[in-house]
C-alpha cells in the first residue's frame, strides 16, 4: 500500500480532534457553590485512560493472560485562580469537608453527601460537543499548592485539583456509546 497525503487527511475527518477545545463541569456536590466560574477556570484536564488489568493464567508450562478487573486512576486538573477564589473556595471547603483542617478530626462520613459528577467535554471548533467522559463518585484527594514568588510577574496563579472517581460513562454527540462502564 502506498502512502498518501490526500488520503491521510481525508481520513483526518473535520482536521482532527482539537486538545484545547473541551469543557470541564463538576456538579452534584453542596459544597461546590460556583460550577460555573470552575468551568471557566480550568485551564487543563484529561480524558482518563481505559484500564484493564490482566491475570496470569498458567497452562502446561505456558502462561497466558486473561482480562482481568477495571481500575481508575486518579484524574487531575488545573484551574486558575480568580481573585476572589471562587473557584479555589469550593475545592478547599469540598476537600476540608472530608476532613476538617481545623481541630477536629471529624469529616463527612457519607459517601453520598460529598460525591460528585464530574464531566469533561471534548468540543468541536463550533463548540459542538463530540464526545464526554463522565466521572462518578468523584471527590478531591488533593488541592494543590499554589506557588508564590516575588519574581513572578505577569503571570495567574494556577493550581492542580487530583480527584478520584469509583467509575465512568462515556457518551459520544447524541447520547451513550460504549455504555455503562
Amino acid at each position: 500500500m502506498v502512502a498518501k497525503l490526500n488520503d491521510f487527511l481525508g481520513k483526518l475527518a473535520g482536521g482532527g480532534a482539537r486538545a484545547n477545545q473541551f469543557k470541564v463541569t463538576i456538579s452534584g456536590v453542596a459544597f461546590v457553590t460556583h460550577t460555573e466560574q470552575i468551568t471557566f477556570m480550568c485551564r487543563s484536564a484529561s480524558l482518563p485512560a481505559l484500564t484493564v488489568g490482566e491475570v496470569p493464567v498458567f497452562y502446561r508450562g505456558r502462561q497466558i493472560y486473561v482480562a482481568g478487573d477495571r481500575t481508575y486512576a486518579d484524574w487531575t486538573i488545573t484551574c486558575y485562580n480568580d481573585a476572589g477564589w471562587s473557584a479555589r473556595g469550593d475545592f478547599e471547603r469540598w476537600n476540608n469537608a472530608l476532613q476538617e483542617i481545623g481541630q477536629s478530626t471529624s469529616g463527612t462520613q457519607d459517601p453520598a453527601s460529598y460525591y460528585g459528577i464530574a464531566q469533561v467535554e471534548q468540543k468541536d471548533r463550533s463548540d459542538a460537543t463530540m464526545r464526554v467522559a463522565e466521572m462518578r463518585g468523584v471527590w478531591p484527594t488533593n488541592v494543590g499548592e499554589i506557588a508564590l514568588a516575588w519574581d513572578t510577574v505577569d503571570a495567574v496563579e494556577e493550581f492542580d485539583v487530583t480527584l478520584r472517581f469509583n467509575w465512568m460513562q462515556l457518551y459520544g454527540a447524541k447520547g451513550p456509546t460504549l455504555g455503562s462502564l
